[in-house]
């Protein structure tokens, strides 16, 4: 299977303003750090993204900006998931007229519903654009389950191609390849197992810690693909310290991490807390000073 598709991948990050509204100064600036840093694409409007916070026309306006900033420099894979199958198509076929690079989304979720609704979701989202795309597999978040058979049924659909896994039973992933044959490449989610999901065959890594950390996940990725595990190693135990480090403060540590970086990340979508309090940004410049310090302000 030609793979045009592949490497370290941002789930990046949306930028608010303190309103809520979206930001365009500060996105545009997180798109030029991401590029400058070596990463190979973003994943615009997913979890990290507060894609689901968002209404359609702001989604739509994040992935124009976004594909404005970068233009043809990087990948952008636009997650269009949504309660409702109607928006998913909007949103879809906006990611194809502004020429952005695949798609991916969520099951439907909240509802009770069956693996033929599951199913016709996805044949009615991706076969409504020429784009290729990606099922984001994230049972942790979604409460929705299903065995590689089923899911290899998704197969079935014209330019589903893959999937985005977030979840860390890789014999599970790497015995649904073996069951796609080669027709179906996958993006490992967890940050903390970007390496191990490499040596199970994975295209590469989307993640958050992708957004503040982007030099650290490249290097893995190229040291794997070099034949240099011990050196991957190594770096892969960092981003364990960074991981780790940053489920203390919750969803916002990770923007608040971003601005330890240099850049101004905004605030978050309620019903997120905004911002960490001063006392907590102050906690995590000092542990981030001590584990990262060469990313520190640069």
């Amino acid at each position: 299977m030609e793979n045009k598709m592949s490497g370290v991948y941002a789930a990046m990050l949306t930028l608010f303003n303190e309103d809520g509204e979206v930001c365009e100064k500060r996105i545009r600036k997180h798109v030029k750090f991401l590029i400058s840093k070596g990463l190979h694409g973003l994943y615009i409007c997913g979890g990290t993204g507060e894609g689901l916070l968002m209404s359609v026309e702001e989604r739509k306006r994040v992935a124009e900006i976004v594909k404005d900033e970068a233009g043809t420099k990087i990948k952008i894979i636009a997650h269009i998931g949504t309660l409702n199958t109607r928006d998913a198509v909007a949103l879809a076929q906006h990611a194809e007229d502004i020429k952005l690079d695949a798609l991916s989304s969520i099951p439907p979720i909240y509802f009770k519903y069956t693996f033929e609704n599951i199913y016709n979701y996805y044949k009615t989202v991706a076969e409504s654009t020429s784009l290729p795309f990606y099922m984001y597999y994230i049972p942790g978040s979604t409460g929705i389950s299903l065995s590689n058979d089923k899911i290899a049924e998704l197969g079935n659909i014209k330019n589903i191609k893959g999937l985005k896994y977030t979840a860390t039973d890789f014999y599970t992933l790497q015995d649904l390849l073996i069951k796609m044959n080669g027709k179906w490449i996958a993006f490992s989610g967890p940050d903390e197992m970007s390496l191990p999901a490499l040596t199970m065959g994975v295209a590469g890594s989307i993640g958050s810690t992708q957004n503040v950390l982007p030099e650290i996940f490249v290097k893995i990725y190229n040291n794997f693909h070099a034949g240099k595990i011990k050196e991957a190693a190594a770096l892969q135990k960092r981003i364990t310290y960074a991981v780790s480090t940053l489920h203390k403060f919750g969803f916002p540590g990770w923007k608040a991490a971003l601005q330890l970086r240099g850049i101004d990340s905004g605030y978050c979508r309620p019903p997120f807390t905004t911002k960490l309090p001063v006392s907590k940004q102050k906690e995590l410049a000092g542990l981030w000073k001590k584990y990262f310090p060469e990313y520190y302000g640069k």
